[in-house]
């Protein structure tokens, strides 16, 4: 084994060190022991480690192989040197997957550890209710708040739930869309009463009426329009928690739960005082 190959298995520069060449040795030697790596590869790299430490640092012996070296003949490499060529970045390969791995390690435990993880399980819960809360709105009966029709506006725009909605605005609640339909307040009292769900108080229609006739107007643009999306979001989070796994599909899931389906799931929470409606069950 000649200084050049020795430094190769070391993954040294030729003039490094001794410290250096120890320092590396011992790194190496902590993977490929074969009281920790039990591939039979790594213990024929372990022992040529020994080796090249040992050429490296005996000054006699590199003079000798380096007299050898000089005497050689150039010209194509033999099959010996081929193979030892081939083993070191066999070995090389195999310590950037250990690196490789161990990062992966490190970067999963992040996750699912610590403060970071029971931030997660939070989020998990908290879109758990919301989702329950949204899938029983559908079998459970309304409120009916009382309110005051102050102004609609003329301009016309397209819905989620309608095709053409207009803005109102309302005395308690402020502006929400509506379908348009403005002969069903045009000549109505401006006494209005609102249809909302039963836990998160959404509105679902506006209740008017003249002398003669009660209308139903269905609002837009508003949580119940999206009731079902929402529902099938606030289950994401389940999935990353019961199936804890090292894969791309985690990681994604992981992420989209933390930031964006949190961040939705506060925003509902912490305006229309939905937090009070939900911890009351929908009585306040």
């Amino acid at each position: 084994m000649t200084r050049s190959e020795c430094f190769r298995l070391l993954n040294l520069p030729p003039n490094a060190s001794d410290a250096e060449i120890r320092k590396q040795y011992k790194k190496l030697a902590l993977r490929l022991h074969p009281d920790v790596n039990p591939d039979p590869l790594a213990h024929e790299v372990f022992i040529k480690l020994g080796k090249a430490v040992e050429i490296l640092l005996n000054p006699d012996y590199k003079e000798e192989i380096t007299g050898k070296r000089t005497s050689r003949r150039t010209g194509s490499e033999s099959d010996e040197e081929r193979l030892e060529r081939m083993r070191v970045a066999k070995m090389r390969y195999e310590q950037q997957k250990m690196q490789q791995a161990k990062d992966n390690n490190r970067y999963f435990l992040s996750l699912t550890s610590g403060m970071r993880w029971s931030i997660y399980k939070y989020i998990m819960r908290i879109s758990l209710v919301l989702a329950l809360a949204l899938s029983t709105e559908y079998f459970l009966p309304m409120h009916y708040e009382p309110d005051v029709l102050i102004g609609s506006s003329k301009s016309l725009n397209n819905g989620i739930i309608k095709g053409n909605i207009t803005s109102i605005e309302l005395e308690k609640r402020g502006r929400y869309y509506v379908q348009n339909n403005r002969y069903a307040w045009l000549y109505a009292y401006p006494e209005v009463i609102i249809e909302t769900t039963w836990f998160l108080h959404t509105p679902v229609k506006m209740i008017t009426s003249d002398d003669f006739t009660r209308y139903r107007t269905p609002f837009d643009f508003h949580i119940g329009s999206i009731r079902f999306g929402l529902i099938v979001l606030f289950l994401v989070p389940l999935y990353p928690y019961l199936r804890r796994r090292k894969t791309l599909s985690f990681v994604f899931l992981y992420h989209l739960s933390f930031w964006g389906i949190g961040t939705v799931a506060l925003y509902i929470l912490l305006t229309q005082e939905r937090m009070l409606h939900l911890l009351t069950l929908g009585f306040l």
